[in-house]
């Protein structure tokens, strides 16, 4: 006798394919796979009561037969910081980049797109079931840089059309991932104009595309678009060990300063994430007891006049997105 068989997380393969035709249609032909640590994407549709008066049903006190709801799609993908997978979701983030260089190739990509791509998104749970997320577009990007163990993670938040359930792959024959080429944890470095925190304890990191969803009169359940309703934003905050006023200074002058991310293996291996003018909030200082002195400042960016709010490089070896 052997242990029984259940579906493990480990065997559940994802593959992608941006869209080019409607919203709502599938990428067709060779998908790409990916890697991920966690999915949440799905389909949800609620049981709707209906309490309707006069039906002649057994008695007067039961529940009647429920009413049609409407479908929700989304989720988040949690992603590991691999030097070459990155840009693939950095795509559906910013739209193409610009790449320059040959053998070791430089990959910008910009905030500011007034559209961004849809992917389609299959998810392998167990044998025989291919779960296949469509019209998936980009909500928003985040990560916590601190000194942790393992590799650094960025979660991606999705918005799709639906998913549909699939007795066969419809990614086609789908080609190897990229090379893994993942930065630790601890391979972050957050930069104020220009020079590193200091005593930075932790830091957060949220850009958000401005994604919604409209539903239109078309005799169907799910969402009709994705739509960049909204401005584009990039918020966090910086934990660091109290030492100065320097930067409640900084906020009660309403200063903006350049803000980096980066993340450097190597003069030709590296992802900055750049935002020419972060303002500050003004965080006081709050003390807790005989211990440590902390602070929490919260961080705002912004385009100026000859740069987008935010810019993110990456460098390897790979030709295009």
């Amino acid at each position: 006798m052997s242990t029984a068989s259940i579906a493990l997380g480990q065997v559940a393969r994802l593959a992608f394919k941006d869209e080019s035709g409607a919203y709502g249609t599938p990428a067709s032909g060779n998908y790409q796979y990916g890697f991920y640590y966690k999915s949440s994407l799905r389909e949800t549709k609620p049981i709707e009561a209906d309490p309707i008066i006069g039906a002649g049903y057994n008695n007067f006190r039961d529940a009647t037969p429920p009413a049609p709801a409407l479908s929700e799609h989304g989720g988040s993908l949690e992603l590991p910081v691999c030097l070459n997978q990155v840009g693939d979701w950095l795509k559906l983030l910013f739209g193409a980049p610009q790449t320059s260089g040959s053998t070791n190739f430089t990959h910008a990509f910009t905030s500011g797109a007034l559209t961004l791509p849809t992917r389609t998104i299959e998810l392998n749970p167990i044998a025989g079931d291919f779960r296949q997320h469509v019209s998936c577009a980009a909500k928003s990007f985040s990560f916590d840089v601190a000194d942790a163990n393992g590799y650094q993670r960025a979660t991606l938040d999705l918005l799709g059309q639906g998913e549909n359930l699939l007795g066969s792959t419809g990614a086609g024959t789908p080609t190897a991932a990229r090379a893994y080429d993942p930065v630790k944890a601890t391979g972050g470095a957050v930069l104020l104009g220009g020079v590193a925190v200091g005593v930075l304890l932790s830091a957060k990191f949220m850009y958000e595309t401005g994604l919604s969803q409209d539903r239109y009169v078309d005799t169907s359940a799910k969402f009709g678009a994705s739509i960049l309703a909204e401005q584009a934003s990039l918020t966090g905050e910086l934990r660091v060990r109290y030492t100065s006023a320097a930067f409640d200074t900084a906020a009660l002058n309403e200063t903006d300063q350049s803000l980096e991310f980066n993340f450097v293996k190597s003069a030709n291996n590296s992802l900055t994430f750049l935002a020419p003018a972060a303002r500050l909030a003004r965080a006081g200082v709050a003390i807790e007891g005989p211990g440590g002195i902390e602070q929490t400042i919260s961080f705002r960016c912004a385009q100026t006049a000859g740069a987008p709010m935010l810019t993110a490089t990456l460098k390897n070896q790979i030709a295009s997105y």
